[in-house]
């Protein structure tokens, strides 16, 4: 069975912390420290091996039946099929940002939060940490400045340990290692309050800090990739089976390289050739490739007149390896969901079409889908704890039932010239709007000197208007004003 390179943790200078009654670690908490502790140490083991292959890291078994195991060392084969099993979902999933109930568009107050912590850049990282590696951690801090917004952050797996009550939904305890500069640091998060540790003198966990908040959770937040019931903590996309297949295809591989090296110049069989035949006039032995390339081509008969016979040796078929290896990329394609493209396989023939391709895609489509299903909750939750954060502990109402917005997972057709002009004629798109011009390639830049050429062409216009207004009114003639005819005599 293939497996990893050994893990060493690295060593920290310890941090000196005085030992204070304020700062000591009550009984409870070193129980619990000491239970995630080893409930980290079992969870690592598989999130280790599955990171491997993530990474190209993994050590492939070799059977050292046809290939010496001192050759092997020298020689490194990978394939990358296991990242084909991540990429393509985190290329497909983006929050664009959270709807409260009856809303139509995304909520700003909630966009604010999700700005301010960089995660439409820092997402992406959780969503790799959950399909590599079987799960995703969030956390969620008070605001380093008054007035700021909560600092949410993205936790690798590796550095973080659990303890769940007992429906396996709700933390009831965390810890999180981590390495701040040279030394070892961890932060350990309980309902009531959060300690931040540092190793003492004697390399054991001290208090640092307390922060007791009170809210009555724990602020962090597992985002599982594919749960189940029996294992709410969910299973890595980089399955058994793919390891198999990608074990296979990689010690293929290496018996490729190694078939190049030692039989890809034709061999020869000389019958019949003496010793001299490779030496030169002065008695030395010639060098192998100049025997090889010069002097088998001129050999001279022996004293009886005869002449060496010379036989060429069949040359290794590289396609022995070959079609194990598209074998293997076919297996690893459907496990995948994959185009065959996406693995090298491509069949001879036209290319395929835009629609055939596009079908190909359905399934990881759905599978993106159902995965925006099991991701949202978390985030959302994410959410509330931010909101939690803001409010002093407690979820306003309008919070409770929010849901996160998902970039759609399809890939829009792209909008010809003769499309937009057909948008715009049907008033679907305003012709100078700013949306038309970026679906007709008009960069940022010229979209703003656009708008800037048109508001002062319309001035011009209007100026123009204007001016031409005010010459045909002085052009009209003007209109004598009718006399008043008054009666002379008010009494006849």
């Amino acid at each position: 069975m293939a497996g990893f390179s050994d893990w060493t943790p690295p060593a920290f200078s310890p941090v000196s912390i005085p030992t204070l009654p304020l700062l000591a670690l009550s009984d409870d908490e070193k129980r619990i420290i000491a239970r995630l502790g080893v409930s980290s140490t079992q969870d690592r083991v598989n999130m280790e091996l599955t990171n491997a292959y993530f990474m190209g890291a993994q050590v492939i078994d070799n059977l050292e039946i046809a290939i010496p195991k001192e050759l092997a060392l020298k020689l490194r084969t990978l394939v990358g099929w296991p990242r084909g099993a991540v990429d393509p979902y985190v290329e497909r999933l983006a929050i664009e940002g959270f709807r409260l109930p009856g809303a139509t568009d995304v909520d700003p107050d909630l966009a604010d939060v999700w700005a301010e912590s960089g995660l439409d850049a820092e997402q992406s990282l959780a969503f790799t940490d959950a399909l590599a590696l079987g799960r995703a951690w969030w956390m969620v801090g008070s605001a380093e400045e008054p007035g700021d917004a909560p600092r949410i952050t993205v936790e690798s797996p590796l550095n973080v340990a659990a303890r769940w009550d007992l429906s396996g939904r709700r933390v009831e305890a965390a810890m999180h290692s981590y390495a701040e500069g040279v030394e070892h640091r961890a932060s350990l998060m309980l309902p009531d309050q959060t300690i931040n540790l540092g190793r003492d003198d004697r390399g054991q966990w001290a208090v640092i800090s307390r922060d007791r908040h009170g809210f009555g959770y724990v602020p962090m937040v597992r985002m599982p990739n594919n749960p189940r019931t029996d294992n709410r903590n969910g299973y890595s996309e980089i399955t058994p089976e793919l390891q198999s297949i990608v074990d296979g295809a990689c010690r293929t591989l290496l018996g490729l390289e190694v078939a190049r090296e030692l039989y890809s110049v034709p061999q020869k069989l000389l019958l019949g050739a003496s010793e001299s035949d490779f030496q030169n006039p002065n008695g030395q032995v010639r060098k192998a490739w100049d025997t090889y390339i010069n002097h088998i081509l001129a050999l001279e008969r022996d004293d009886d007149g005869n002449l060496p016979e010379v036989k060429q040796m069949v040359a290794y078929d590289p396609s022995t390896f070959t079609k194990l290896i598209e074998m293997y990329a076919s297996q690893a394609a459907g496990i995948l969901a994959s185009p065959p493209q996406d693995l090298g396989l491509y069949t001879q023939g036209n290319p395929t079409s835009p629609e055939t391709y596009d079908a190909t895609e359905t399934r990881r489509n759905r599978r993106t889908i159902r995965k925006q299903a099991q991701f949202g909750v978390s985030i959302v939750e994410v959410m509330q704890l931010a909101m939690r954060f803001q409010n002093n502990g407690a979820l306003p109402a309008k919070f409770k039932r929010m849901s996160a917005d998902w970039q759609s997972v399809f890939m829009p057709p792209p909008m010809t010239g003769d499309t937009i002009q057909k948008m715009v004629q049907a008033d679907v798109l305003p012709p100078h709007s700013d949306v038309t011009l970026k679906h007709l390639g008009i960069n940022p830049t010229e979209r703003a000197q656009l708008e800037l050429d048109r508001t002062a062409q319309a001035g011009q216009v209007a100026l123009a208007d204007i001016r031409a207004r005010a010459l045909d009114a002085m052009k009209a003639p003007t209109t004598p004003a009718p006399a008043v005819v008054t009666d002379a005599n008010p009494a006849g």
